[in-house]
C-alpha cells in the first residue's frame, strides 16, 4: 500500500515538474487543467444581475455627468470592455442581444428571438418575468425604464441633441421608439 501512495507522490510530482516547465509557473497546473466549477443558474442569475448592476451604474453616472450623450458616447467604447471583464472573471461569455439592435454585433439570433417574443408574451399578459435556463444557457430579460427611454424611446422622449448622437455612431439604429416597461432585449449568458 505504501508503495503505491509513494509512486502516485511521484508520478504526481513528475508531472507537476513537466507542468510547470511549459507554464513558467512553478507547482502551478495550466487552466486547462484545473478542474472548473459548475456554474448554476444561481450563479449565472448573480453574473447576469453583476453585469446589469455594473452597466447602469456606468451608465447613469455618465447621464448625470454630461447628459444621454455622454452616455451614448461611454456605451459605445466601454460596454463590450466592461462586459469582457465579466466574462473572463466568471468563466462566461456574456451576449447583450435585441430584436431591434442598436449595435450590429447585438443583433439576436433565432433562439434568442423566441425568448424574447416568450417574453413579450408575458409581459402582454402582465406575468412576472423570469429568467430561463436552458441546456445550460442563462436568458434573462431586459426591460425599459424611464432612463432607458433617454435613448430608446420615441422622438418625443429623445433630445434632439442625443438622437443627432445615436444617428453618428449607430447609422443604422433599430432601437428607439420604446415604451416604459417593455422588452428591450436578453442577456444570455452561457458558461465556458
Amino acid at each position: 500500500m505504501k508503495t503505491r501512495i509513494y509512486l502516485t507522490l511521484a508520478v504526481s510530482g513528475i508531472f507537476l515538474a513537466q507542468c510547470s516547465k511549459e507554464t513558467g509557473n512553478k507547482g502551478v497546473l495550466p487552466k486547462e487543467i484545473i478542474p472548473q466549477k459548475q456554474l448554476t443558474k444561481a450563479d449565472l442569475k448573480n453574473i447576469a444581475e453583476e453585469t446589469k448592476k455594473n452597466l447602469v451604474t456606468n451608465l447613469t453616472q455618465k447621464i448625470s455627468e454630461k447628459g444621454p450623450e455622454n452616455a451614448l458616447e461611454f456605451c459605445n467604447v466601454n460596454a463590450i470592455p466592461l462586459t469582457k471583464q465579466l466574462e473572463d472573471q466568471h468563466n462566461v461569455t456574456i451576449k447583450r442581444v435585441s430584436d431591434k439592435n442598436r449595435n450590429p454585433d447585438n443583433a439576436a439570433n433565432e433562439t434568442e428571438r423566441k425568448y424574447i417574443y416568450f417574453f413579450k408574451e408575458q409581459l402582454a399578459l402582465k406575468q412576472k418575468l423570469e429568467a430561463k435556463f436552458d441546456n445550460g444557457v442563462f436568458y434573462a430579460p431586459i426591460t425599459t425604464n424611464n432612463m432607458c427611454l433617454q435613448c430608446h424611446g420615441s422622438e418625443k422622449d429623445i433630445k434632439p441633441e442625443t438622437l443627432a448622437k445615436i444617428k453618428s455612431l449607430y447609422p443604422n439604429d433599430n432601437a428607439t421608439g420604446y415604451q416604459e416597461n417593455e422588452m428591450r432585449g436578453l442577456m444570455v449568458i452561457k458558461p465556458n
